[in-house]
């Protein structure tokens, strides 16, 4: 194959991407079969061979998922919706590697809390940001909402792994990968797989899976750690579902001839706008994800994988902007959780641990530990024991997002995908735009094998050089905790927030959907 050509050989066919952006880019190419008719809710099946050559220049339809709402996903109103959704892209340099293996692989699974996004949403783009530094970069798109993650398995016994669809699909992918990569210039035996928010959960789900074993090389976690559904809550679900359909609780069957319109109707009738963005997610049990991810990581699941993971310092934040009841949910949820007694020491632990915090900056700071930051330390003592890893915690505030943000769910996301518009003149002395360029040659050091913080310093962009240092990242272990702070000036720290992680101690529970929703 030569990607300067354009064209690649996979197990269904021929495919013809373009030359763009000074890589080779091919949007499109089907992963699986459409997963319509008697395929929906079910496992994805291979991708039916074609004749002549594919042409893979228009990125494929997105997953069905609600009409945008944000400036992050305005540029799908114009795309077209559909059950047919199972594509994947592929950005490549457009020369071949000097490694006879080729270039190492990474595998970008988008965020959007399980019911939105694509694999080319308007930050990642075709993923040029990592592909010109030296990857070969696949993003693709998978089954969201109740398309992906509805729960039949107790009702309907050919549906076995419904539930996790949309997990399986991501799956699917990363064989792909591994059987046809080889084609696009990419190295199969070096597989990074990377996600942000729900993206993240996937990563910790795919490392926790015994269907992934083999599959990949070392992982990144943005904003991720545990979050599933039990059958049980995924049972209420289901019933709220078909009651919002207006079908009868024992008639699950007849999920199966509902439009998908419909559906996402109703899904929307349930929880909508960032209320919706925790209601679905893989369920726990079947042949993916047998066990919880955090006890089977823990136990060696993905032994020998060498994992980045790392949260941003104020993730409420973002959520609170987008809903300002956000906030407000956090005591009730510690009393569900905990119970009153517990709730009321944990929230008087915070006040004590973050005195310069009002009540709802501390019940902003629950949120962010409760989704995102005490289920990644986990995750990341988890991992120590059987891998390298190193943990980060990102305070930074990308140039043009307002600094009151900073440290904001998904900025981290920015940062690394974005890196490169930064690099102009006007920004060269902007230490935030220089922090973007670190954290963006950091991952992509990474992936290609290296450890994320040796000093390296790049030139990036249209502009005047930008010494984008990163300084000396070390590992993290139980003994210290070592994290590496990402702001203007980035340095380590051990057993950051200490005080606050301390609250939660060894307490366990089951991830719910945040704002309270009748009946689930």
């Amino acid at each position: 194959m030569s990607t300067t050509e354009g064209t690649a050989e996979t197990a269904a066919g021929t495919v013809r991407g373009e030359l763009a952006k000074g890589l080779t880019i091919w949007r499109g190419i089907p992963y699986a079969a459409p997963p319509v008719g008697s395929l929906r809710f079910g496992p994805p099946r291979p991708a039916e061979p074609w004749a002549g050559v594919l042409d893979t220049t228009a990125r494929g339809q997105l997953a069905w998922q609600p009409e945008p709402r944000d400036m992050l996903t305005a540029d799908y109103r114009e795309q077209v919706r559909s059950e047919d959704c199972l594509y994947l892209n592929v950005t490549a340099p457009p020369e071949p590697s000097a490694d006879p293996r080729g270039y190492p692989v990474l595998v970008w699974i988008h965020g959007g809390g399980y019911v939105e996004g694509s694999g080319g949403d308007p930050i990642v783009g075709d993923g040029e940001a990592l592909a010109r530094r030296g990857l070969v970069v696949v993003t693709f798109n998978y089954r969201l909402g109740a398309l992906g993650f509805v729960y039949l398995a107790d009702v309907l016994p050919q549906y076995a792994d419904a539930g996790q669809a949309g997990f399986l699909d991501q799956v699917a992918v990363l064989r792909w990968v591994r059987d046809n990569i080889a084609s696009f210039g990419g190295d199969p035996g070096r597989v990074t797989v990377y996600g942000e928010s729900a993206g993240a959960k996937s990563v910790v789900n795919l490392l926790a899976s015994p269907l992934a074993t083999g599959l990949i090389s070392r992982a990144i976690s943005a904003s991720g750690g545990e979050h599933l559904a039990s059958p049980e809550q995924a049972t209420r679900l289901r019933r709220r579902l078909l009651r919002a359909l207006g079908l009868p609780a024992d008639r699950a069957d007849q999920l199966a001839d509902v439009p998908a319109p419909e559906l996402i109707a109703a899904q929307e009738a349930i929880a909508t706008a960032q209320r919706g963005t925790w209601v679905w997610r893989p369920v726990l049990g079947g042949s993916g994800i047998p066990v919880r991810p955090v006890d089977a990581i823990a136990a060696g699941q993905a032994g020998g994988i060498p994992l980045l993971a790392g949260t941003n310092g104020n993730e409420g934040a973002s959520y609170q902007l987008m809903d300002p009841t956000a906030a407000k949910q956090a005591p009730r949820v510690l009393a569900e959780l905990f119970g009153g007694a517990d709730a009321d020491d944990m929230l008087a632990g915070y006040r004590q641990a973050r005195p310069e915090l009002d009540d709802t900056a501390i019940n902003v700071a629950v949120l962010g530990d409760e989704r995102y930051a005490i289920p990644t330390r986990r995750l990341a003592l988890a991992q120590a024991a059987h891998a390298p890893v190193w943990c980060y915690r990102y305070d930074g505030c990308p140039p043009g997002v307002p600094t009151d943000l900073a440290g904001g769910h998904g900025l981290d996301l920015i940062a690394v995908w974005m890196a490169d518009s930064f690099a102009t003149e006007a920004r060269a002395g902007d230490p935030q735009a220089r922090l973007c360029l670190a954290m963006a040659d950091a991952w992509a050091a990474f992936a290609r094998g290296l450890p994320p913080g040796n000093g390296m310093t790049s030139e990036r962009g249209g502009g005047p050089p930008m010494a984008a240092r990163m300084p000396a990242w070390p590992g993290f272990d139980a003994a210290d905790e070592t994290t590496l702070i990402l702001d203007a000036q980035p340095h380590g720290q051990h057993h950051p927030r200490a005080a606050q992680h301390a609250i939660w101690r060894d307490r366990t529970w089951q991830s719910g959907t945040w704002w309270p929703l009748e009946d689930i």
